[in-house]
């Protein structure tokens, strides 16, 4: 029961450590990365074999070595590396017949993994898996045969059928452990794919619907002024409404771009406070329109870095959200305070509200809490904008008491 008692240890620590791996895999954008971590598991799972090996007789010693060596060289091909690792990691157990058995039966099946390994990675889920596991338990077979040719023959049935069975167990439960990763990871790859295609069409489609409406607008007022006679004063009206029409097709086509180019071509120190004024002071006329009275908090002197036009288009669209939510008059208050190495900005109205459902949504390409009036485009650009910078959006809101939007800048520049 020793060597079944080992074996099983093996068995669980090799599970072990692929989770862990796994768990640093996932993070790794770049396919080399993830492959240099799973050529990492085989090498140590290696080296936790022998940590682990048990003796049988006199020279013999039982473990798992030939799983991490045949999965690895078949799964990254690096058979002789492994083999190399393998036989390195015998050598400090002793150089005795134990040894130069293992130099001959890992030289010999590296030259073979490496030459099935291009063959093994065409093959099905299931074949793989099969050819991993036979592998193995021809392998240990060979392995307990060459141990009775040059040292004396092992007795005990038990390490037989352990040392036959559990490698082959210990193979398909890696192995397929394995496949099991690498399909969730294609998985998840195709769904951020199906993902991103759906809203490129999304917005590809809002787009279209959002500048095929002026022009149709222009389009008709140009063949009503080519079909009649109008008067001077009646062509000014048509020619006005059409410039508007334009207008608003070329601010739909620069928020996308905004939206599509987040890079900033310059950065420059930006003084929160006299931006945020200045902002203000343009939306002033709305406010009073609404009925909105401002207020502003500001701590003085802090700064930011990024591109400053960007970062008034930004609060522009924030603000304008906010008074555009309390049409029957509230309250507008703008609020600048630092922490550490972070700004925080407050924008709070005492709109309408948000429900949880529509919070969640903010900043989707062309969701909008306006129907009919609004685009969704101001607050896509707004969360383009801020990200690029740097910045973090939180927002909090309940429906009939009003909204807050907090906003967190990390990327300071040098004070004054």
């Amino acid at each position: 029961m020793e060597t079944t008692k080992h074996l099983l240890m093996n068995l669980s620590l090799l599970l072990v450590l692929l989770f862990f791996i796994q768990l640093i895999i996932e993070r790794q954008l770049k396919e080399k990365n993830r492959e240099r971590y799973q050529l990492f598991y085989f090498i140590i799972s290696i080296f936790t074999c022998y940590i682990f090996s048990v003796q049988v007789q006199d020279g013999i010693n039982f473990d798992l070595r030939q799983v991490p060596m045949i999965l690895g060289s078949l799964y990254t091909g690096y058979s002789f590396l492994l083999a190399g690792v393998t036989i390195l990691m015998r050598g400090f157990l002793g150089i005795n017949e134990g040894f130069w058995v293992s130099v001959g039966v890992f030289a010999g099946l590296a030259l073979i993994l490496k030459w099935i390994h291009p063959w093994f990675n065409r093959l099905t889920l299931n074949s793989r898996v099969g050819i991993s596991v036979l592998v193995t338990v021809i392998t240990s077979f060979v392995l307990m045969q060459l141990v009775t040719v040059v040292s004396e023959p092992i007795k005990h049935p038990e390490a037989w059928i352990s040392f036959i069975l559990i490698p082959a167990l210990t193979s398909g439960l890696v192995s397929y452990s394995i496949e099991t990763i690498r399909q969730t990871f294609i998985i998840r790859q195709r769904l951020a794919k199906a993902d991103k295609i759906e809203a490129v069409s999304h917005l590809s489609a809002a787009i279209s619907h959002e500048i095929r409406n002026p022009l149709t607008t222009v389009k008709g007022f140009l063949q009503l002024l080519g079909e009649k006679d109008y008067p001077d004063e009646k062509k000014k009206e048509f020619i006005d409404i059409a410039v508007q029409e334009l207008i608003r097709a070329e601010k739909v086509i620069n928020d996308y771009l905004t939206f599509a180019r987040t890079a900033f071509e310059k950065e420059e120190e930006i003084e929160v406070d006299k931006e945020l004024n200045q902002v203000l002071n343009v939306l002033n006329p709305l406010a009073n329109l609404n009925g909105v009275k401002i207020r502003t908090k500001y701590n003085p002197e802090l700064f930011i870095s990024g591109d400053r036009s960007k970062f008034k288009q930004a609060f522009i669209n924030l603000f304008k959200n906010g008074l555009e939510a309390m049409p029957n008059g509230g309250e507008l208050i703008v609020q600048t305070f630092r922490t550490g190495t972070v700004i925080h900005i407050l924008v709070r109205d005492t709109g309408v509200g948000m429900t949880e459902e529509q919070i969640a949504r903010l900043g989707e390409p062309y969701y909008t809490t306006k129907g009919q009036h609004g685009t969704g485009l101001s607050m896509m650009v707004t969360f383009s904008i801020i990200r690029a910078m740097r910045g973090k959006v939180e927002v909090k809101s309940q429906v009939g008491i009003g909204t807050t939007f907090h906003i967190r800048f990390s990327n300071l520049s040098e004070e004054k």
